[in-house]
């Protein structure tokens, strides 16, 4: 999947999934999540961890919970490209 596209699909995730309305909007690849978006809180984690598994159709384990692949914007779109691409192979 293209990595702009990707970027775009998970802003709207994170905008449903968190509750961020028009704030998702602004976010580009550099955008910090964890730490920076109050709404990504222990809850927030689970809660997105389940949109990004219903809507992409992966299955994160509690291994790939980490605060590296949910750091930024980019770095979320890297993981999950990461994980689409396991489940194609």
């Amino acid at each position: 999947m293209e990595a702009l596209l990707l970027a775009d699909e998970l802003k709207t995730v994170l905008a449903d999934a968190l509750d961020l309305r028009d704030r998702a909007v602004a976010m580009d690849v550099s955008t910090p999540l964890l730490g920076a978006v109050p709404e990504l809180d222990s809850i927030g984690v689970l809660n997105l961890i389940a949109a990004l598994e219903a809507h992409f159709g992966i299955e994160i384990s509690d291994d790939e919970i980490t605060a590296a692949n949910f750091e930024s914007l980019g770095t979320l779109a890297n993981f999950v490209e990461r994980s689409l691409a396991a489940l194609a192979a």
